[in-house]
């Protein structure tokens, strides 16, 4: 049998009310995925997760609304990388940027590349998708079972179709290399 990739996502209406409901569903995700539960993973997830939520309800959607959708996804891989994404409707780019001492906004973008090792944006014709990977560890890794949660939707895919619908970046960084440093101060 050949390794499958597994998919969950959420939709939720784009208010910043729903982004706590965002990283709850996160976390109860994980094991669903098949991912053993660590502090360290929980944590990272729902902070990528948060940030990207709450990007797209404040940037792409211009604050609350409610009349607008957004999908939250976790992606698991044959090979053990977490995709975690949103998907919004909006034109414009996250950009990482410099926050002086007293901003309290603007850091999101650089909590995110602390802990992923690879993020960037997908641009589509209905908005984009901003995601971030976490190459797991072994010891967080899926056993052969998947439990379907009767209230969340989990796709199984072969790993062709995984590689056919790959990803392809428009931006995006390895962390440990040159990139953040390019980036303009706001």
């Amino acid at each position: 049998m050949e390794p499958t990739s597994r998919t969950t996502t959420m939709a939720f209406p784009a208010e910043l009310a729903q982004i706590g409901a965002v990283r709850r569903w996160a976390k109860a995700q994980l094991p669903e995925l098949g991912l053993q539960l660590s502090d360290p993973l929980v944590e990272d997830v729902q902070l990528v997760m948060s940030e990207f939520g709450a990007n797209a309800v404040v940037h792409a959607c211009g604050g609350g609304r409610p009349d607008v959708e957004l999908t939250a996804a976790l992606l698991l891989t044959p090979s053990g990388v977490l995709r975690m994404s949103v998907a919004d409707p909006g034109l414009g780019r996250p950009e990482p940027r410099n926050a002086g001492e007293e901003a309290t906004s603007g850091r999101g973008l650089l909590l995110v590349a602390g802990v992923a090792d690879r993020f960037g944006v997908d641009e589509g014709p209905d908005g984009k998708v901003v995601w971030a990977e976490l190459d797991l560890p072994q010891a967080v890794r899926p056993g052969p079972a998947t439990v379907v949660d009767r209230r969340q939707v989990v796709v199984l895919c072969t790993g062709a179709v995984v590689r056919a619908e790959r990803h392809r970046s428009a931006v995006g960084m390895r962390l440990g290399q040159p990139g953040l440093d390019r980036i303009p101060a706001a």
